[in-house]
């Protein structure tokens, strides 16, 4: 049954008005209570779930968190964050190429335009690191749990997986931090020794990453993917 909008008053319409959001209350309580009267007619008890299968669901997911956490590709990401936030947390990265960046300007050696693009291109490289950081992992993690859970109808029905998406999102995030640090090391030389082992970490992930989704380039995100015709 849809709802007669013309017999509501103009608070009722506006979705700003607290009268909107507790006719939208009324609304999905209504529907509850048909759901549940409907169910039961059918003899099925909306409130009886059995303990042994809610046991059981937990023990999957227990086992399937444990499989995540013990894998190559999820153990390498965590590493990644772990280490990534280490330099990230500590000023060293940025204050020796501040003072640099002072005194050049102060001797004259670049121009403020020259200074302030590099100091800009370095702040970009930073934020885009530090959006990635977490991320990678995070969906990567994802991408496991959908194939290790089994992802039989998609395959069974030509459906795009699920697993393919999230790892497509994370080689994406994994490139992208990969080329924000090649950047980084290119402007900030003397922090060679903590950023080519961050690289190195990265390229790892990559590898594995790939090896572990080797169908994941091909799959195909709406909006972002689709070939404009």
């Amino acid at each position: 049954m849809y709802e007669n909008t013309s017999d509501l008053t103009p608070e009722e319409n506006d979705i700003n008005n607290k009268a909107f959001w507790n006719r939208i209350s009324e609304n999905f309580a209504n529907a509850a209570i048909i759901i549940k009267e409907a169910a039961k007619k059918h003899g099925i008890d909306l409130d009886n779930i059995p303990e042994e299968e809610t046991r059981e669901y937990k023990r999957k997911e227990e086992d399937l968190e444990q499989q995540i956490k013990k894998h190559p590709l999820s153990k390498l990401s965590l590493s990644y964050i772990n280490e990534g936030k280490k330099l990230l947390d500590t000023d060293d990265l940025l204050k020796e190429k501040r003072d640099e960046l002072v005194a050049q300007a102060e001797m004259g050696i670049q121009s403020e335009e020259q200074i302030i693009n590099e100091a800009a291109t370095i702040k970009d490289c930073v934020e885009v690191v530090q959006w990635y950081l977490f991320f990678i992992h995070v969906k990567f993690d994802r991408a496991l749990h959908g194939k290790l859970e089994g992802e039989e109808f998609a395959e069974e029905h030509g459906f795009p997986k699920d697993s393919d998406g999230s790892a497509k999102i994370a080689l994406i995030a994994t490139d992208r931090s990969i080329e924000a640090w090649i950047k980084l090391l290119q402007l900030l030389p003397d922090h060679e020794d903590a950023i080519i082992p961050l690289l190195a970490l990265l390229q790892k992930i990559k590898k594995s990453g790939e090896a572990e989704f080797p169908d994941a380039g091909n799959f195909v995100r709406p909006g972002f993917d689709e070939q404009v015709k």
